[in-house]
């Protein structure tokens, strides 16, 4: 490239003004409008069911759809599944616990985006029974939001949030055998989206719900066992 030499030309206050303008609007149309993470379980529902599309969706297109590294929606997810219509999916309570197990333990020892084996990632199912399985979920969770706030945070970061995986990890565990019951997952699994939820929006009362209903999902785990 070669280089001349440049005579200085006056800028008037008019030709300022419109180079102020100019950038002020490329720099607005700069701003990302759809790709941020979302901040609650309405929100998180919402965007599984519009960031999915084909006949068949697979559970990463689920995480996928959520455009967070989070841990808090990357644990909601599975548990949601788990927890909704969705979970009535034959094998679906196996693979959530095995998905959720794995993200609680990376949670302990990584704070980047957990690994996960493709072969679970490639679980697919109809994108038709997820999309009524959020619809039949989100008045629920409407109705949720409306007491989520900022309270008692400092149970939402750590060295609590280890706490919280370690029990994740284990309320996952109970997926497997109390899969051959019906229903009986929903219990563990409201726990952990209740942990979930607690770490996405900071809300520690719903921690410690979830450590209430953790105590009875275990005990429904020692009662029935061995089934």
């Amino acid at each position: 490239m070669l280089y001349g030499v440049l005579t200085p030309t006056p800028i008037s206050p008019e030709s300022k003004m419109t180079t102020a303008q100019t950038t002020a609007t490329s720099t607005t149309s700069e701003e990302p409008t759809n790709d941020s993470s979302p901040e609650g379980l309405v929100d998180i529902l919402e965007q599984m069911k519009e960031n999915t599309d084909g006949d068949n969706v697979t559970l990463e297109d689920t995480l996928d759809s959520l455009n967070s590294r989070s841990f808090g929606p990357l644990l909601l997810v599975p548990a949601i599944m788990a927890v909704s219509p969705i979970g009535a999916i034959p094998g679906m309570s196996i693979v959530t616990g095995c998905v959720l197990m794995l993200i609680a333990i990376q949670m302990i020892f990584s704070s980047g985006r957990p690994w996960l084996p493709q072969r679970l990632l490639d679980f697919s199912f109809s994108r038709e029974t997820l999309t009524k399985g959020i619809d039949k979920t989100l008045p629920w969770a409407k109705w949720l939001e409306g007491f989520t706030s900022r309270r008692l945070q400092t149970i939402t970061h750590a060295p609590f949030h280890y706490v919280i995986a370690t029990i994740v990890a284990f309320l996952a565990l109970l997926f497997i055998p109390l899969a051959f019951l019906p229903f009986a997952v929903a219990i563990p699994g409201t726990a952990i989206a209740l942990f979930a939820l607690g770490i996405t929006v900071r809300d520690g009362v719903l921690v410690i719900l979830g450590f209430a209903v953790s105590c009875a999902a275990i005990g429904l785990a020692i009662y029935a066992w061995p089934f």
